[in-house]
C-alpha cells in the first residue's frame, strides 16, 4: 500500500496526538523543573543556567516546530507546479515535516528529562557545569559558569554536603590557580564575581553551627587568595576584601576562623615571603635591587595588615584570640613572624605608625576601616587601637625566654639620628608608657591575654627585669642626650647658608636701588647734616640652617634681611622729619587742593607720597592726578611713591620738596677689621651688602660667643648662630631744607584737628 495515499490518517491518528501529549505533559514538566531548581538551590542563577542549556533551547524549538508543521497538513494545499521526480516529496511534504518534527520532539523530550535529572542531583550538576566552565574559552561565559557553580557551593554549605564541598573546593582552588597562571610577580585583582562569591559563602559559614568534622571548619575561603606556589602578589584590592572577611567573622564571633587564618598567614610569611638575597655582578654591584625592594614592600604590607588585625581584635575585646595568635609558633624553639620577637621591633613599629599621621592622614581608615568608627577622627581612633595592641605586645616581651646569649627580648632600639624623629619619639614614648601602665592595672584583661603573672607584686624585681616605665624612661634619656648633642655639633648646611645670602640680596637690593634713585642729590654743598644706617646681627637657632631640623622653620632665610629692610626704610624716611617740615593735617578731599594752592613748578618740585594709596584717590576723579605706565603725576609734577605704612609720623603723607633739596645717600664698604671679626662676605657689589652665619658652638668663634653672653641674657649659645647682615649707608641732607608735609587727617586721631585749605601757605613764596 502506498503510504502517501493515507498519510492524513497517519498524521491525525499518530503524530498529532503525540505532539499534543508532549505539549500537555512535557511542557508543564519543564516549568515545574525550573520551579524545583529555584526551590532546591534558592538561586535564579541556576534557573538562568538551565534556560541557556542547548537541550532546553532545542526542546522549545522542536516543540514550536512540531506545532508549526501541523499547519500545512491542516490546509491540505495542492501541488501547483510540476517538480518532476521531486513531485512525490512535495506531495508528501506535510507528512515528512510532521514526522521529523515529532521524532525530534520525542528525542528532545528524553534529553530534557536527562537534563532535569542532572539539575536535581547536585553532584551531577557540578560535573556538568564544571565541564562547561573548563571547555569554554569565552571569559564572559567562564564567569557565568563560575557564578553558577558558586550557587552549588552555597547549597553544600547550607545542606552540609561534605562530599560535594570537597569537589567544589577542589574546583575553586583550580579556578584561582588558573586565573593566576602566567602572572608571576604581579599584583592579582580577581574578577568581582570571585570576591562576591567568597563573601556570600563566608557569610553562610559564619551563620551555620560548627560541625564536628567539616571542610569548612577553618578559614578555607581566606586561603584561596593567598598564593603559595605561583609567586604572585596580593593586591591592595584583595587586602581590602580579606579585611571585609575578617570583619565579617568577628561580627559573627567566629574567632576560630581568625586563628585558622593566622596559622596560614604565619606559614605564608615564614616560607614564601622570605627576603631575597642580593646578587652581585662583575663590578660587585647589586644586580637585583628592584626585586629586593619589591619583596620588602610586599612583606611590609602583609605585616602591616596583621598589626591592623591585632588592633581590631583589641577594639572588639577579643583577648583570648589575641592570646592565641601572639603566642602561635610552628617550632619548638619559638619563632614568631607576625608578631615581633624583639622590643626594638615594637618601638620601631609604634613610631612608624604615629609618624604616618603626617604622611598619610586617611590611610588606615581607607585600608582597614573598623566597624562603627566613622567621622573626622576615625583614622586617629583606629591608630589608637593598633597602638594599644602594640602596648600589649610590649608587655608580652617580658614573658618570652632568652634562648640565645644575644637575644634579649627587652633590648630597646637605638635612638633615631634625625632631630624631628627624636622629638617625635620623645612624645610618643610618653603615650606608650601611659598605655602600658594602664594595662598593668587591668588584671582581668591581662589574665585573658595570658599575662596575669605581670600583675604579681615584685614580679619584675624577682625576675631581675626592668620595669616598663624604667625601660621607656631610659630610652627617653638617651634621646634627650643625643638631641642636645646633635643640636650643638651639627654643621650649618651650605645650601641653606647660600639661600640665606641669596634672599638677603633679593630683599635689600631693590630697596637700596629705590632710595638711591630718590636720594640722589649730588649738589648738597658744604652745609649739610648726616646720619648713618647699618645692618642687623641676630641670634637664631642653628637648627634653622642645618639639614637636621626638629621642626620646620618659617622664613629662616629672610627674617634678618626683612628686619634690616624695615629699619633701613624707617630711618631713611625719618630724614624728611629731620628737615622739620611745615605740617598740615588735611581731609582727603582737600589734600590735593592744598597742592594747587602751593602753585608748584613741575620742573623744580617733586611730590613724595609715603604710604598713600594713589589708586584710591584716582577713583575719586581728582583733576590733574594721572598714572602713565608706572609713574604718577599731579598737574605734571612728578610723584614718587613709597609704599611704607610702618612709620606713623610719615605714612599717609605727601611731602613737597624742591628737587635740588633732596637728600643724598652714600653706600660704602665695611672696614677690614670688622669684616674679619664677623667673617663677613660681600654678597652684592653695587650696594656693598655683607652677610655671614657664625656657628657659636665652634672654638674659633668663642670670643664672639663670650662677648654676646656678657652683653645679653642668653646663657647657652651652643645651639645658636649669629646671623649677620650688614652695610654702611650715610644720608646727607641740607641744613635748612624747605619742605611741606600734607598728612591725611584721621577721624580716629584725637591728637590733631583737620586744617583748612586756606591755612596752607607756600614757604617758598615767603
Amino acid at each position: 500500500m502506498n503510504i502517501s495515499s493515507n498519510y492524513p490518517d497517519i498524521i491525525a491518528v499518530a503524530l498529532i496526538p503525540m505532539i499534543i501529549a508532549v505539549f500537555v505533559f512535557a511542557f508543564p514538566l519543564l516549568l515545574q523543573t525550573i520551579t524545583r531548581i529555584d526551590d532546591k538551590y534558592n538561586s535564579t542563577k541556576l534557573i538562568e543556567t538551565f534556560r541557556k542549556e542547548w537541550i532546553c533551547n532545542w526542546y522549545i524549538i522542536m516543540l514550536i516546530a512540531s506545532i508549526v508543521t501541523c499547519i500545512p497538513w491542516c490546509l491540505q494545499l495542492p501541488r501547483i507546479y510540476d517538480f518532476g521526480c521531486l513531485n512525490i516529496f512535495v506531495e508528501n511534504s506535510a507528512l515528512i515535516l510532521v514526522s521529523f518534527s515529532t521524532i525530534g520532539l520525542i528525542i528532545m523530550t528524553f534529553l530534557i528529562i536527562l537534563l532535569t535529572y542532572w539539575y536535581y542531583l547536585p553532584e551531577k550538576l557540578f560535573e556538568h557545569l564544571t565541564k562547561k566552565h573548563d571547555k569554554t574559552k569565552d571569559k564572559n561565559k567562564k564567569i557565568f559558569y563560575f557564578e553558577a557553580i558558586s550557587k552549588l557551593l552555597f547549597y553544600s554549605i547550607t545542606k552540609a554536603d561534605e562530599l560535594l564541598a570537597r569537589k567544589l573546593l577542589k574546583f575553586f582552588y583550580s579556578a584561582f590557580i588558573s586565573f593566576r597562571k602566567g602572572k608571576e610577580g604581579e599584583p592579582i585583582e580577581y574578577p568581582p564575581e570571585y570576591y562576591d562569591a567568597m563573601f556570600e559563602a563566608n557569610e553562610l559559614l559564619c551563620e551555620r553551627k560548627k560541625k564536628t568534622l567539616s571542610y569548612f571548619n577553618d578559614s578555607t575561603l581566606f586561603h584561596l587568595f593567598i598564593d603559595e606556589c605561583q609567586h604572585t602578589v596580593i593586591s591592595r584590592k584583595t587586602y581590602h576584601f580579606l579585611w571585609k572577611l575578617i570583619v565579617q567573622v568577628i561580627h559573627y564571633e567566629r574567632e576560630d576562623f581568625i586563628i585558622s587564618y593566622w596559622k596560614k598567614a604565619h606559614q605564608y610569611l615564614d616560607v614564601y615571603l622570605t627576603p631575597i638575597y642580593p646578587n652581585f655582578n662583575d663590578q660587585f654591584q647589586v644586580s637585583n635591587t628592584e626585586k629586593i625592594k619589591k619583596r620588602e614592600d610586599e612583606k611590609e604590607t602583609f605585616i602591616e595588615f596583621h598589626y591592623a588585625l591585632g588592633g581590631l581584635l583589641m577594639y572588639k575585646q577579643k583577648y583570648e584570640t589575641i592570646k592565641a595568635i601572639m603566642y602561635y609558633t610552628r617550632q619548638s624553639s619559638p619563632k614568631y613572624v607576625l608578631v615581633p620577637e624583639r622590643m626594638s621591633d615594637i618601638i620601631q613599629r609604634y613610631m612608624k605608625l604615629s609618624y604616618e599621621d603626617y604622611l598619610k592622614p586617611w590611610y588606615y581608615l581607607e585600608n582597614y576601616p573598623f566597624p562603627d568608627i566613622n567621622g573626622l577622627n576615625a583614622d586617629d581612633v583606629i591608630k589608637i587601637w593598633i597602638k594599644r595592641y602594640l602596648s600589649i605586645l610590649f608587655l608580652r616581651q617580658y614573658t618570652l625566654h632568652q634562648y640565645y646569649t644575644n637575644s634579649n627580648p627587652l633590648t630597646m632600639p637605638d635612638p633615631p639620628k634625625e632631630l624631628p624623629q627624636m622629638k617625635h619619639w620623645n612624645d610618643e614614648l610618653d603615650n606608650l608608657n601611659c598605655y602600658v601602665n594602664e594595662y598593668l592595672t587591668q588584671k582581668d584583661v591581662l589574665a585573658k591575654l595570658g599575662l596575669s603573672e605581670l600583675c604579681k607584686e615584685n614580679w619584675f624585681e624577682d625576675n631581675n627585669k626592668e620595669k616598663p616605665s624604667d625601660l621607656i624612661h631610659k630610652l627617653k634619656g638617651k634621646i634627650d642626650d643625643l638631641f642636645e648633642k646633635t643640636k650643638k655639633n651639627q654643621e650649618i648646611d651650605i645650601a641653606k647658608e647660600q639661600e640665606f645670602k641669596t634672599k638677603t640680596v633679593e630683599i635689600l637690593k631693590p630697596i637700596f636701588e629705590k632710595y638711591s634713585n630718590l636720594f640722589n642729590n649730588t649738589q648738597i654743598g658744604d652745609s649739610y647734616k648726616e646720619h648713618f644706617i647699618g645692618g642687623h646681627y641676630n641670634i637664631l637657632a642653628k637648627a634653622a640652617f642645618a639639614k637636621n631640623q626638629e621642626v620646620g622653620y618659617t622664613n629662616f632665610d629672610t627674617i634678618v634681611a626683612e628686619g634690616v629692610n624695615i629699619e633701613f626704610q624707617y630711618y631713611a624716611l625719618n630724614t624728611f622729619l629731620l628737615m622739620f617740615p611745615e605740617k598740615y593735617s588735611l581731609e582727603e578731599k582737600n589734600i590735593f587742593r592744598a597742592i594747587d594752592k602751593l602753585n608748584l613748578d613741575p620742573e623744580k618740585f617733586v611730590i613724595i607720597a609715603v604710604g598713600l594709596n594713589l589708586k584710591y584717590f584716582s577713583c575719586l576723579k581728582i583733576d590733574g592726578l594721572q598714572q602713565v605706565d608706572e609713574e604718577w603725576k599731579y598737574n605734571k609734577t612728578e610723584i614718587i611713591v613709597i609704599n611704607n605704612y610702618r612709620n606713623e609720623l610719615i605714612s599717609h603723607s605727601l611731602f613737597i620738596i624742591k628737587k635740588e633739596d633732596l637728600p643724598l645717600i652714600i653706600f660704602s664698604e665695611k672696614k677690614k677689621e670688622f669684616i674679619d671679626k664677623y667673617k663677613l662676605e660681600q654678597i652684592e657689589n653695587q650696594y656693598p651688602i655683607y652677610a655671614s652665619l657664625m656657628d657659636l658652638n665652634k672654638q674659633e668663634n668663642i670670643a664672639i660667643k663670650e662677648e654676646i653672653r656678657k652683653n645679653g641674657e642668653q646663657k647657652d649659645l651652643s645651639t645658636s648662630v649669629l646671623a649677620c647682615v650688614d652695610f654702611n649707608a650715610k644720608i646727607k641732607y641740607k641744613t635748612h631744607t624747605p619742605c611741606i608735609q600734607l598728612k591725611l587727617f584721621s577721624q580716629f586721631d584725637n591728637r590733631v584737628t583737620a586744617d583748612s585749605v586756606e591755612n596752607v601757605i607756600s614757604i617758598w613764596n615767603k
